[in-house]
């Protein structure tokens, strides 16, 4: 028994070390894109629409990212098991000593790489979650953060995802805030509330969709001129 738990220890602090996940290295001629990580129910998702349809690039969300994975021959169930989602070490460990169809942590963040790889390669993309601005290197991407306040998020996602009452809404807000934040920490090592992780940091409080994508678009265009 004892060495069985020497080994599944020994598997976990490989799998720790092995977790540190490296920039990737992309080349000069490479077109930037837009990354951006929000809170849910701080409008991200409909602000990252946006921005892909005034400028006309592509919206990298999970749709997209199976379509890509196609391209490379990575089986779905290889990304939609572990998809923004974090797993405890020991299970993870467990399950990669004794079921060989089983998609490690470090297997899917390799599997991930390779995918903004491509995507990177393919350029103009407005790329949504995932972690990408902790995997893309600086100099090619814009990094931005939208959030709001609780109160705020918790109203627009019972507005707009139809959740039946307020008390739910909060519910649903705090869960996906909650599997989100351990995704960042555990695969990232780091807070994703910290400022110094974007170039911009926007609040939906007071205002409006189109507002924060304009910004954002006018962020872009300082940072990348010559884009």
């Amino acid at each position: 028994m004892q060495q069985f738990l020497n080994k599944i220890i020994e598997r976990a602090i490989a799998n720790s070390q092995s977790l540190k996940v490296a920039k990737l290295q992309i080349k000069d001629e490479w077109r930037p894109d837009i990354v951006i990580s929000r809170d849910p129910g701080s409008g991200g998702k409909l602000i990252a629409k946006k921005i892909a349809k005034k400028l006309g690039w592509q919206f990298f969300d999970k749709k997209l990212m199976l379509k890509l994975s196609k391209e490379l021959g990575i089986p779905e169930g290889e990304l939609t098991k572990v998809d923004e989602h974090s797993r405890s070490w020991i299970a993870d460990s467990f399950q990669s000593l004794f079921n060989s169809s089983y998609v490690s942590d470090i297997r899917y963040l390799n599997n991930l790489k390779k995918i903004l790889l491509l995507a990177a390669k393919k350029g103009d993309m407005v790329i949504l979650g995932r972690g990408a601005n902790h995997i893309l290197p600086h100099n090619k991407c814009l990094r931005i953060r939208i959030t709001a306040s609780r109160a705020t998020r918790v109203d627009n996602t019972y507005k707009y995802e139809k959740r039946r009452t307020k008390a739910e809404a909060q519910e649903w807000v705090e869960h996906i805030q909650k599997r989100r934040n351990q995704f960042i920490r555990q695969y990232f090592g780091t807070n994703p509330h910290n400022p110094w992780n974007y170039d911009l940091v926007i609040s939906t409080d007071h205002l409006t969709l189109d507002q924060a994508r304009d910004i954002i678009i006018h962020a872009f265009k300082t940072k990348f001129p010559r884009v």
